[in-house]
C-alpha cells in the first residue's frame, strides 16, 4: 500500500470539516492524509513542505506518484496548482508541467481540506 512508505500512524487529528486525518512521519518530517484520489488512495499534505501559503501534496500514480505544488490565497477562497509532477516507481521524474492553473475548491476533496489546514496554519501568529 503506498501509505506504507511514509512510516507508522503517530497521530490521529480531527479536522473541523468532520473528517479524520491520519499523520504519518518518515525521517523526522510529517505528512497528513487529507483525503482520497479517484482511485481510492490517499493524499497526503507534506507539512515541511508549508512556507507560508505555499505547500505540496502527494498521492499514487500508477506505479509512481505525483507531487501538486499549491499555492492558496486564504482570504479570497481561491486555490492555485503551480507545479503538477510525476515521478516513477524508483523517484525518477517523468513529467514537470509548471502550468499555473486555478483550482475549483469542492468541499470535503483533499485540495479544499489541504487549504484549510494551510490558511489555519497562516492565521496563527509566530510566537518566538
Amino acid at each position: 500500500m503506498f501509505f506504507k512508505r511514509f512510516g507508522g500512524v503517530v497521530a490521529t487529528i480531527i479536522l473541523s470539516f468532520s473528517s479524520t486525518a491520519s499523520a504519518q512521519t518518515i525521517n523526522n518530517n510529517l505528512y497528513i492524509q487529507v483525503g482520497s484520489g479517484s482511485n481510492g488512495e490517499p493524499v497526503i499534505l507534506d507539512l515541511a513542505s508549508i512556507k507560508g501559503t505555499e505547500y505540496v501534496i502527494i498521492q499514487k500514480h500508477g506505479d509512481g506518484m505525483t507531487q501538486t505544488n499549491l499555492r492558496a490565497s486564504c482570504g479570497q477562497h481561491k486555490l492555485i496548482s503551480t507545479r503538477l509532477s510525476f515521478y516513477n516507481s524508483t523517484g525518477q521524474l517523468t513529467r514537470d508541467d509548471k502550468t499555473k492553473r486555478e483550482m475549483s475548491l469542492k468541499l470535503g476533496t483533499p485540495e479544499a481540506n489541504s487549504m484549510e489546514i494551510v490558511c489555519r496554519g497562516a492565521e496563527v501568529p509566530n510566537h518566538k
